[in-house]
């Protein structure tokens, strides 16, 4: 029989376009609060095709860096690792964040699920991407083969409502006993920014009152058939046989061979999913955030707040960092920003978009590379840090980049840093002859950002106006 996946995720990676391109005043909280923009897959195979209308993954870490991308683009724990003071010496391709201990201090590697805000503007879930049926065998290989091989892939759930996989079955004229039982197989993880409560239920839910008999609830799966469970207290009620699974993007389900039977008779539709398709199933889930919020640190003197923005249908995800300072005395010093990127020695790191960010490949000769990617960091006085590799596979670059920008903040004021991720679907170094090739959608995107980052507002989207006002590097 074929399986139905029902996966959760937390992640910024949407299915659809967002609302409105207009900035309000300030982000308003997302109703209903959700974990949906913190966290993707961390383990996410080399060559995952992400679901329909989906570029890119974002798995944002503990302290709000960049740790995979859904490709391994990024090593742990990534891009955009914020880093608050002034060095002895500059950083250079090689430097550690170690290195420069006790005159620069990172963003703590602390956040936790319970203190991130969610805001607007929303994006409407897609039912065909919170679940899909796929072949038995490639349940049965693994979680990174059934991610691979179709396209019931984590996209966004909601930490509170979950994923719900359910089907309408009309017991009024069912006779005791009645007999559920199911086949699951999947993994209940917590997600990379912890707290996300993960657990799967198999309820039957009366449609008129809202009560549930409960046959199944958990944080831990047992994979497997499950022993027939008795329903009868369901007789003569219309129900909903309903799925769910809740929390972290860690965690995915497959169901299979679902039955309901009374009397030997069968009462569901399509419980094998043999017909190929999910219907008369239904799939459901709340509209997700496009941005989130850290919980905020004090850092060297600044109050330090970071905010991630991302929608589905486009290669870039957008990094916010505001600094404000509560004393009475300026506050001058620098942020400096790590990049670990996933080509390591391999990467091939060429400037773009006129010399204000980084476009990059994997040069390491391998087919297939890792997806092309750019580090857009705009204007700034102070040197970027990296070491391309200068042959298709010598590794003989770096696999760190250092963005760096000076700040002077006054008392009671607020500075504001804005960088953007590029992850492009193509692979420039499948087939490159020498490290002069260039990645075209790399560099593409990233002109388009530094090009219009003020004209076209969706650049802009849900940063305040008090945040434009006060960017330091655009």
């Amino acid at each position: 029989m074929r399986r139905s996946l029902v996966p959760l995720a937390l992640s910024a990676a949407f299915a659809t376009a967002c609302g409105s391109s207009s900035s309000p005043p300030s982000p308003p909280a997302a109703t209903p609060p959700s974990a949906s923009a913190v966290n993707a897959l961390a383990d996410l195979p080399q060559d995952l095709a992400g679901p329909p209308g989906t570029r890119s993954f974002w798995d944002l870490g503990r302290g709000f860096a960049l740790q995979n991308g859904g490709d391994d683009q990024f090593v742990f724990p990534g891009a955009m690792q914020l880093h608050l003071g002034v060095p002895a010496t500059p950083p250079t391709a090689d430097s550690l964040p170690g290195d420069f201990l006790p005159e620069v201090v990172p963003f703590p590697f602390d956040q936790s699920l319970g203190e991130l805000a969610f805001t607007t503007p929303l994006v409407a879930r897609d039912a065909a991407q919170l679940a899909s049926v796929v072949a038995s065998a490639n349940v049965l290989l693994g979680h990174e083969v059934v991610l691979a091989g179709s396209f019931g892939l984590p996209t966004a759930g909601g930490a509170a409502a979950g994923t719900r996989l359910a089907q309408a079955v009309d017991l009024t004229a069912a006779a005791p006993p009645l007999t559920l039982g199911w086949t699951h197989h999947g993994l209940l993880l917590d997600g990379t920014i912890p707290g996300a409560a993960t657990a799967w239920r198999v309820v039957v839910r009366d449609t008129a009152s809202g009560n549930e008999l409960v046959a199944y609830a958990g944080n831990v799966v047992a994979n497997g058939p499950v022993a027939p469970v008795d329903v009868s207290a369901m007789a003569g009620k219309r129900v909903s046989v309903l799925f769910e699974l809740r929390g972290s993007p860690r965690s995915f389900m497959a169901v299979d061979q679902v039955s309901l039977t009374a009397g030997g008779n069968e009462l569901l539709v399509n419980g094998g999913f043999e017909g190929g398709g999910l219907a008369p199933w239904s799939v459901s889930a709340p509209d997700q955030p496009c941005q989130v919020v850290s919980g905020k640190r004090t850092v060297q003197g600044l109050v330090v707040e970071r905010r991630v923005f991302a929608r589905p249908d486009r290669r870039w995800a957008r990094f916010v960092d505001r600094f404000q300072n509560p004393g009475t005395t300026t506050v001058t010093t620098q942020a400096s920003y790590l990049h670990e990127l996933g080509a390591l020695g391999d990467a091939v790191v060429q400037p773009s978009a006129g010399q204000k960010a980084l476009s990059a490949w994997d040069g390491s000769g391998f087919s297939p590379a890792r997806r092309d990617l750019a580090v857009v960091f705009g204007t700034t006085t102070l040197p970027v840090a990296f070491r391309s590799a200068t042959a298709i596979g010598l590794g003989d670059g770096s696999s760190g980049v250092w963005t760096r920008f000076p700040l002077s903040v006054p008392p009671g004021q607020t500075r504001v840093v804005v960088q953007f991720v590029v992850l492009a679907e193509s692979r420039t170094g499948d087939t490159a002859a020498s490290v002069a090739a260039r990645s075209v959608l790399a560099d593409q995107e990233a002109a388009a950002v530094v090009g219009n980052f003020w004209s076209d507002p969706a650049y802009r989207e849900a940063m305040t106006p008090e945040d434009q006002g006060v960017l330091v590097n655009f």
